[in-house]
């Protein structure tokens, strides 16, 4: 099973999977056409037979290179991954040192994305996904980096509708005082009175209910 699924929270969903552009492959795939330009100019080139090894001999040794470079980023490929579901965004690299993040789309402040002119070209580039408090996490040659970008925010609008529809009403007493009635914070998810302006956990503004 793979990491974002043995991870996933109950009732929690993946709605969204990115994975590591095949760019990540340059350096094999030069080989290869390196391998193959030698193996076609070796049939041209007429030589005697005590010489032809090399026609053999180096396209076969362009070959070994190339999948002994397409090693690194084959590992890079199959034990990365990204997901978004309809709660988190998840994030998780490497095998020996692994390194994981995992953010409540609550806590998400802002997500960019990051694209060279080959990188929109080929469909591939840079996120750095930003959350409360400042946190930056950047992450390189991601597909669709702008696909994955979406999925975050439409997530997002989703859960704060869902917030919206599900805040509790504002008791008022004989008095015509107002309870401390609370609600939860639409930035970072935490518990605050009904009528506060100011969240007291992230400092941040907020709308108050009437």
């Amino acid at each position: 099973m793979s990491y974002v699924d043995d991870h996933l929270l109950p009732g929690e969903r993946v709605v969204y999977r990115a994975r590591l552009h095949w760019i990540a492959f340059r350096a094999s795939l030069l080989l290869l056409t390196l391998a193959v330009v030698a193996g076609v100019a070796g049939q041209l080139v007429s030589t005697n037979a005590y010489e032809d090894a090399w026609k053999l001999w180096v396209p076969a040794g362009l070959v070994v290179l190339a999948l002994l470079a397409a090693i690194g980023p084959w590992i890079r490929q199959t034990t990365s991954e990204f997901a978004v579901t309809d709660k988190r965004v998840l994030v998780k690299t490497g095998v020996v040192q692994r390194d994981s993040l995992e953010t409540l789309l609550s806590k998400v402040e802002a997500i960019g994305v990051d694209q060279t002119l080959l990188g929109r070209m080929l469909g591939f580039g840079s996120i750095t996904i930003v959350g409360t408090g400042g946190t930056r996490e950047s992450f390189e040659r991601i597909a669709a980096p702008l696909e994955f970008r979406r999925q975050v925010q439409a997530q997002i609008v989703a859960n704060e509708e869902r917030r919206g529809g599900e805040l509790p009403a504002v008791a008022a007493t004989p008095g015509g005082t107002t309870s401390r009635a609370q609600r939860e914070c639409p930035y970072c998810a935490e518990m605050i009175l009904a009528r506060a302006q100011v969240c007291r956990f992230c400092d941040r503004a907020v709308e108050p209910l009437e």
